[in-house]
């Protein structure tokens, strides 16, 4: 019988461990599969296929985190501006005299309490402007409508106790002080069932007359125009 090549670090693994141990480890050799190169190309290349696709998912995660940033940062700067007393006017409003809101608040109770005609009225400020808004009940006088509209900053005026010059209706809470010009006046005013309303009224710093727009004029453009008053910041 042919005698059988084998290396001589054969016998060593023969003394070292039994038999049973390499024959598993003979079989494991043989159902070991075969990776061919082009096998393993093909995995490196799936492989950087991966590794390029975690990149772009990294990059649209970081837009995405600079997007919830800008979207904080708008919430954020509303939330400021909604702690402020109506909108920005900058430095237009320095050297304005306050007209408190228990001030305005006494007002309307007075006049409420005053005439039946009232079916509702807000007065508010918003940096120069005071705004009078009345809702008086079906078939309201427009004389008296006006009346009451004035007689409203009176009161008002009367109630904020600013010191009026001589002769004056008002006091220079309507007009100057300290070389700053204070509040004008715009009045809307509402009625059912009437042919005049709604009214526009203005008053500026120069006079204590207050001069009205109705709806029943035939000039469209002026109600326009006064009615855009209400709304200037």
């Amino acid at each position: 019988m042919a005698k059988q090549f084998h290396f001589d670090d054969e016998d060593e693994l023969e003394e070292q461990y039994p038999s049973s141990y390499l024959d598993e480890l003979e079989n494991k050799k043989e159902n070991t599969p075969y990776i061919s190169i082009d096998e393993e190309e093909d995995k490196e290349e799936v492989l950087m296929k991966k590794k390029k696709k975690g990149f772009v998912m990294q990059w649209w995660h970081y837009l995405f985190i600079l997007f919830g940033a800008l979207v904080i940062a708008f919430i954020v700067y509303i939330a400021v501006l909604s702690f402020r007393d109506g909108p920005v006017y900058g430095n237009r409003c320095e050297g304005m005299v306050s007209i408190s809101k228990d001030a305005r608040d006494s007002t309307v109770s007075m006049m409420e309490e005053k005439y039946d005609e009232i079916e509702s009225m807000t007065l508010s400020t918003e940096c120069r402007q005071l705004k009078v808004d009345i809702v008086f009940k079906d078939k309201m006088g427009t004389e008296k409508a006006e009346n009451i509209a004035e007689e409203t900053v009176q009161t008002l005026d009367d109630i904020v106790g600013r010191e009026k010059a001589n002769g004056q209706t008002y006091s220079d809470l309507f007009g100057t002080i300290d070389g700053v010009t204070q509040y004008e006046v715009n009045v809307f005013m509402t009625s059912a069932n009437s042919d005049d309303f709604p009214i526009y009224g203005t008053k500026n710093i120069q006079n204590d007359e207050f001069s009205y727009t109705l709806a029943s004029v035939r000039d469209e453009e002026s109600a326009k125009r006064a009615q855009e008053t209400l709304t200037d910041e």
